[in-house]
């Protein structure tokens, strides 16, 4: 004879939690009346993200977006979702309850503003220059202070005016040439085209 399986539901959130077989009383006769647990099966076929809820009455399939706890005690899984107000510095939340997400979630983390990422590349552009100027026209292996960089500047300038007219003149049209880029790329719809100027100096 098949042993009558036993349903289990968690008392608090009603979620299926898992089976076991039903207890016999001595006459054998098997108990299906227990708190937290119910002979009838929940749904065979359940979503990907849904779990089966026992309402007192049948299973009803709804939403988990929550994370699971692995062996070790970790979090892993769940839906990550943003709330409006939320930027692209917040980090993803996670819901603790069954059900559906917050009202007005968003699945993506918001966008950076686009006048900050064009600031950043401007910013990216002007240390670029620095750095290969620097590299260019001070003799100092080590990282060099402001007071070398002026004095090895006035240095060349003085001894290879020429030279150093180039150098500057061949930075300067390059970078110009890149802000020019970030220029044309005016508004949110130029996100790639701004991502993919290449800061690049000639060495």
């Amino acid at each position: 004879m098949t042993i009558p399986q036993m349903y289990m539901y968690d008392l608090t959130t009603g979620e299926h939690t898992g089976n076991r077989d039903a207890t016999q009383r001595p006459n054998g006769e098997y108990i299906l009346e227990a708190t937290g647990a119910t002979p009838t099966p929940p749904p065979a076929d359940i979503p990907a993200g849904h779990t089966a809820r026992w309402t007192g009455e049948g299973w009803v399939l709804i939403e988990d977006h929550r994370q699971k706890t692995d062996e070790r005690g970790r979090k892993e899984g769940g839906t990550q979702y943003w709330l409006p107000g939320d930027t692209w510095r917040s980090e993803p939340r996670y819901t603790e309850d069954l059900g559906p997400l917050p009202a007005g979630a968003l699945l993506e983390r918001p966008e950076r503003p686009f006048s900050e990422l064009r600031a950043e590349k401007v910013r990216e552009i002007d240390s670029g220059y620095s750095t290969v100027f620097q590299a260019l026209v001070v003799e100092s292996s080590t990282a060099p202070s402001a007071a070398v960089v002026a004095a090895d500047t006035l240095s060349l300038s003085a001894d290879d005016p020429v030279g150093f007219k180039y150098i500057q003149t061949l930075l300067a049209e390059r970078r110009a040439e890149m802000l020019g880029q970030v220029e044309a790329a005016s508004s949110a719809e130029d996100r790639k085209a701004l991502a993919a100027i290449v800061v690049s100096y000639p060495s």
